[in-house]
This record gives structure tokens, sequence and C-alpha cells, in this order.
């Protein structure tokens, strides 16, 4: 792998960012076992979903525990009382023989200061294809709801950083992409399924108290390689599949809705907020060929119609969307990247929901989001001399810039050779 590598916030009413118009409506109990025969790629129609009866909790394997350790794994330091606006952002610097790497997780101060190396941790970057790498974690679901605290996997375990004092805290249980639940309690996250002669292995989705004690497991997923998004009350959880993506109830894995197409195995996919409309989720694996439509769809409720409203002209093999964030002050506006394919360019664009009208932000990124006021868009941007090739990669360049592109200053520059960002989340305390 080269040092470029894979780029890794009643009546529900949601918008949707789906390649696929069909969606059926909500279902009896169930979990979800896609085929295991291939690995979901952008390339390869994946194989059709089939669902089977949803096991009782206390028939469900659990995970296995963490073993103890002696010597610490995550080098955090402490980062002092936070007050203001910050931006956090992943960083990872290979070592010499390439085979692992060092995750970097870096706090800047918007309102003043220096930026911070909140705390690192040894990841491998190579071996069994097969295996789980979670080597470059999406940050925006991995923080606690006050924004303290972060939980990651480092070795297939997780573990929590206190930002504050820099303690670290193991949560007990083996697992990988975790995701905070919005009111703090619990920790979604995936982990292999103990099925003898498969390969891969069968991967499910568990649920575990933010301070340790029994899982749940929620779903099967087969081999998704994707953290949950949570519903800002807790009750719901968005989780993709290789064919499909499904909204389950998160304390029994009941199917609520499904949505017909799965996400981008390697492209964080959804975000939800508590104001209407709620959900939205990308959707971006299609097959050689293809002629469905990437677009934009909307529903009322969990029963309600789809309503189309970005999109619906290009195929998903030319343009895709990525890493969906509302505006944080409650706008009904939308931020997200799409990746379109005969450039290989990555553009931001801001989408208003009640009229449709779509923007695209006068740079490239890879990755972007809102500052604490929605004014600014703290963006990982992609250099120039990679476009035109394939679409993925990393960026050695943090820059924050007016919406307009005004503005616009450097956050964080990787120096080291072949280092890379990968993930940014804006938080404000």
């Amino acid at each position: 792998m080269s040092g470029r590598a894979r780029l890794r916030s009643a009546s529900l009413f949601f918008v949707v960012v789906a390649t696929a118009a069909c969606v059926s409506g909500p279902s009896t109990p169930a979990v979800v076992s896609p085929s295991l025969s291939a690995v979901p790629t952008s390339t390869a129609s994946p194989e059709p979903t089939v669902s089977t009866p949803a096991p009782s909790p206390s028939a469900i394997a659990s995970p296995q525990r963490t073993p103890d350790r002696s010597a610490p794994v995550v080098r955090a330091n402490a980062i002092g009382r936070l007050t203001g606006n910050w931006i956090f952002v992943g960083k990872q610097v290979p070592y010499a023989h390439h085979v692992s790497a060092e995750v970097q997780i870096w706090a800047i101060p918007l309102d003043g200061g220096a930026p911070r190396l909140a705390f690192a941790y040894d990841v491998s970057t190579g071996g069994a294809p097969e295996a789980i790498f979670d080597n470059t974690p999406y940050l925006r679901r991995q923080f606690s709801p006050d924004g303290t605290r972060v939980v990651v996997s480092v070795g297939g375990q997780l573990e929590t950083v206190d930002l504050p004092t820099g303690r670290v805290t193991s949560v007990g249980v083996e697992g990988y992409y975790p995701a905070w639940s919005k009111d703090g309690s619990r920790i979604a996250f995936l982990y292999y399924l103990p099925v003898d002669q498969v390969v891969p292995p069968e991967e499910a989705i568990g649920v575990i108290a933010a301070t340790g004690g029994p899982v749940t497991q929620l779903a099967k997923v087969g081999y998704s390689r994707q953290s949950v998004e949570w519903s800002p009350e807790g009750s719901m959880l968005v989780v993709t599949q290789p064919d499909q993506t499904v909204i389950v109830d998160a304390t029994n894995g009941k199917v609520l809705r499904r949505i017909s197409e799965g996400a981008t195995p390697s492209a964080p996919f959804a975000h939800w907020r508590s104001a209407t409309p709620q959900v939205a989720i990308a959707h971006g694996v299609c097959g050689p060929g293809s002629t469905v439509p990437s677009k934009v769809v909307g529903f009322d409720d969990l029963n309600a119609p789809e309503q189309t409203l970005v999109g619906g002209r290009q195929t998903c093999e030319e343009l895709t969307f990525r890493d969906p964030r509302w505006n944080p002050t409650g706008a009904a506006e939308l931020l997200y990247v799409a990746a379109f394919a005969p450039t290989g360019e990555y553009r931001p664009h801001i989408v208003a929901v009640p009229s449709g009208r779509d923007t695209a932000l006068p740079f490239l990124a890879y990755e972007a989001t809102w500052t604490w006021d929605g004014a600014e868009i703290v963006y990982i941007a992609q250099p120039a001399q990679l476009r035109g090739g394939p679409m993925l990669g990393g960026s050695d360049l943090v820059f924050v810039s007016r919406r307009d592109g005004t503005g616009t200053r450097s956050l964080l520059t990787a120096t080291e050779a072949d280092a890379f960002f990968f993930s940014v989340a804006s938080v404000s305390y």
C-alpha cells in the first residue's frame, strides 16, 4: 500500500442520498445476512441479501473479551480544559517498512493557539487481505456527546481516551469501527462472528454500554466494514450492508426500513440530526455499465414515498456522493463531497434542501466539515497532482475557508514522508 492510501454529525422525516429509488416498508424482526462470496467494490455488483429471523439476544455469540495488558497501547497527552471551538484531524504516518504506521489524532483550537497532538497509537497496514483494518478512524462518530472522549479500535480492542486528562480506558471488548451514541450511554461497533471455516469471517454489529458490560448483537453485516450512524435520541441505527442499507431498532435489531442500495465500503455514508429532514445517507455501490442514477431522495416518515431532491441524471459510475454532514446551526443545508470519476476530482457541495439549490464550492477536498457557526468549511485538500487518477488517496494539507473560497488559511501540514490526513471533525465546547 502506498503512502497515499485509501481515504477513510413519532414521525421520521429524512433525506437519503441514494443510487436507487426502490425501498421496501417496515418488516418483521430480522437480522440481515448478506452473501459472503465477494467483497463489494465499485466494479462488481454484490450478491442479493437474504434475511433470516433474529435469534434471541441470549443465544447470540459475543465478541471476545479484552485481555489484560500491562503496557499502554495509546500514547495520550493531556490537553486540559476544553473550551471554544476545535477541529480534530486524523493523520497516518507510515513506518519505514510500510507494514505498520502511527495514527495521530491532532486537536486544533480555532479560537487561537497551536495544534496539539492529543494521542497516538500504532496500526497495521499490511497482512491478510480479509482482516479488518480499522486504521483510518472516522472521527465524527467516535466522539462522546460532550466531545471530551473518543473511542478508537487499537489492535482490535476498544479503548476510550479522555482528552482533558489523557486517561486511556479499555471498554473491555474486541471490536472495530466504533460509534458513540448521541446520548452517551452506548457504543456500537463491528466484530467478527465466531464461525469456523468462513473466509472472510462474517461480521456483526454489536452494542455495549460505554462503561463496558454484555454485548447485544443487532445485525449481521457480512463484509461491510462500516460503522453505524445513531439517531439523536439513540433509538435507531443506520446500518449498511453490501447490497442495501437498513434502519434498525437500536434495542432489538428489528428492521424498520430498507433502502435498496449499499454504501461505498471506504466512504463515510450517513449523518443524523434532531431537526427535519433528519438523516442523510450516501450510496455509491454499483457494477460496471450500471444505468442506476445517483440522486438524493427524501422521506416524510418511514412509510412515505420517496422524493427526489438532487440528482437523478448521472450514474453512480460517473458520480458518487460521500460523507453528508448537516449544518450544525440547524439550517436545512447538507454538505457533501461529490466524487467525479472521469476527472478523479472530489468537489464539496452544499445543497439547500427546501429549494434544492446545489452549490459547488470553489476548492477540491477528500473530506470536509462545517465550523461551529456554519460560516466556514474545514477540509482535507485534494492535491492538484492527484487529480485525474483513481478516486482514492490522502492529503498532507488541512485548510479552513469561507464558503465562497475566500479567507483560506492552513491549519495543519504533514511534513513526514508519505504521511497523510484521513478524517476531520468539528467540536464546539
